[in-house]
């Protein structure tokens, strides 16, 4: 969190604890008070920053901070068996600051028998507040039916309709874990009640105080049955205890959701290619260097949002599901423009408070999830001719599959390109083939959005050996590349004559992805050819 900064807040200054919520009784935006180290004048941050907010991490720093705690991993059978107890009941009382004493926790045996005391807000936190809108949304037990529709269209697919009074921003329905995370919440009933019972609690608990109210965070989890939580905290050996920071990772959670979810919102459109050269590509504003987060400044509904990355959470479910974007307007997307060609600069200072038409300060949002979710095969039915051809070379010419692996491209910082222009994962198929004793790689991204014009690529490698590590180092220069093969270090690996493009056979523009049985003959025939002759 090098590159984003808090206004008002002293240079490293580090999370001691997470005390009370609190809002004033005629307002709407509520605060978190925080013990902060070294002591200063502000002593809270709003709730749109929860996703953040974790004891002793470090804001503003002024050096890459170092994670704090003992790191733990652990399983556990149920939340149901868990107890609720106060921090103050922590065996060991010199690690609690007192600010956090009042705060309501969780406390079971892992699996390893070890007591642990999981804040509820932290657990919450890694749960539902993925983004600013979530956090603060979650004290408000009605807004969910106010915003969103949810239609089951089957028993494998269902609907989410963005109503127009929504003020989900925009741009994280572009990101497909954060669809995913978001269905998980609206469809699974055990979610969704969890979610909501945060605003029970406020509504039933909070008080009144001069011209505050006030709250102690509680909820009911939902059950996670069997899932494994990756957390770091403060470890007594003496009395085999674990008082939780932070937990960096939570997998295996079960869900109830159908295999498909569809997303609609009035302000979709979906992009069809123009005509004209070059690729397709949106204008966007260029980053800048370093964000300046303002505390209390009202974020303005008319800006786009600006993405904050903050130290993300793994996130992984049991049983993945799709997210799609549907949309029932058509927009002929820009063509001729290169990357380059970009709008403004984007503003550094933001605001991730709840846009208002009368906010003078740009929006941001929060991005602090990773979706680990083993989910790469939703998306091999882009590959299926590819795959038709490889049987072709191995029934007609003998060639011997070795392996096969569908990867997503990795996400890198400032690039979109390893999404495709529906925001789901981009997809890189990589195949060994043995033929006359020789071993060769393919390699074929999937471009079905028509972003850029990729051919197949046929390798025989140098070397075997760090294959992986290369791999990966071909797909990050892929990507820096604007999804254009990165030949310099293609032929670094494979040697003047051990690379060639294979181009794809022509479609007709109303079958695109579809090939007839002679073109994938003729497909293979030329990697064949290819081959024999490398």
């Amino acid at each position: 969190m090098r590159d984003i900064r808090f206004d008002g807040l002293s240079d490293d200054t580090k999370i001691l604890s997470i005390g009370s919520l609190f809002r004033k009784i005629n307002g709407s935006q509520w605060g978190v008070n925080l013990g902060l180290f070294p002591a200063q004048n502000k002593k809270s941050l709003t709730l749109s920053n929860a996703p953040v907010l974790v004891r002793k991490r470090v804001l503003n720093p002024s050096a890459e901070p170092k994670q704090a705690g003992y790191k733990l991993s652990l399983a556990i059978t149920s939340t149901q068996l868990w107890e609720q107890k106060t921090l103050a009941e922590y065996p060991n009382q010199s690690v609690i600051d007192e600010l956090d004493k009042k705060q309501r926790c969780f406390h079971f045996l892992s699996d390893k028998g070890v007591q642990i005391f999981l804040p509820q807000f932290e657990l919450a936190r890694v749960l539902f507040f993925h983004d600013g809108y979530l956090s603060r949304t979650a004290l408000d037990p009605d807004c969910l039916k106010a915003e969103f529709d949810v239609q089951h269209i089957n028993s494998e697919e269902a609907r989410i309709n963005v109503l127009p009074s929504s003020s989900y921003p925009l741009k994280s329905l572009d990101d497909y874990g954060a669809r995913r995370l978001l269905s998980w919440l609206l469809i699974d009933q055990d979610a969704r009640t969890s979610f909501e019972s945060i605003g029970r609690y406020q509504k039933l608990n909070g008080y009144e105080r001069t011209d505050y109210r006030f709250w102690d965070f509680q909820f009911d989890p939902p059950e996670l049955p069997c899932a494994r939580f990756d957390v770091r905290g403060h470890f007594d050996q003496v009395a085999n205890c674990m008082f939780v920071y932070e937990i960096t990772g939570i997998r295996d959670v079960k869900v109830n959701v159908p295999d498909v979810v569809e997303i609609y919102h009035p302000k979709f459109k979906e992009y069809v290619r123009g005509h004209g050269s070059g690729s397709a590509s949106a204008i966007f504003d260029r980053p800048v260097d370093e964000h300046t987060v303002h505390n209390e400044a009202e974020a303005s509904s008319d800006s786009q949002h600006a993405l904050l990355y903050a130290p993300s959470v793994a996130f992984e479910f049991s049983k993945p599901f799709e997210t799609r974007k549907v949309a029932d307007k058509k927009q002929q997307s820009v063509s001729g423009r290169t990357d380059e060609e970009t709008g403004g600069v984007a503003s550094g200072n933001v605001s991730v408070n709840e846009p208002t038409s009368s906010g003078t300060t740009p929006s941001a949002e929060w991005e602090s999830v990773t979706d680990e979710t083993d989910d790469v095969h939703l998306y091999a039915n882009k590959f299926d001719c590819f795959h038709r051809m490889l049987d072709e070379l191995s029934d007609t010419y003998g060639c011997e599959i070795k392996s096969k692996t569908l990867r997503k491209l990795p996400p890198l910082s400032r690039c979109k390109k390893h999404l495709l222009t529906d925001s789901n994962p981009r997809c890189i198929a990589v195949v060994e083939v043995v033929f006359g004793g020789t071993h060769f790689h393919i390699l074929e991204v999937d471009t079905s959005d028509a972003m850029n014009l990729l051919s197949t690529r046929l390798l025989k490698l140098k070397s075997q050996a760090k294959w992986y590590e290369q791999l990966e180092k071909l797909e990050r220069a892929l990507l820096k590349s604007s999804l254009r093969w990165p030949n310099g270090l293609l032929v670094e690996l494979c040697g003047e004559n051990g690379v060639v493009g294979v181009p794809h056979p022509k479609t007709k523009s109303t079958d695109k992805g579809q090939l007839g049985s002679d073109s994938v003959a003729h497909w293979a025939a030329r990697f064949h050819s290819w081959m024999a002759s490398m």
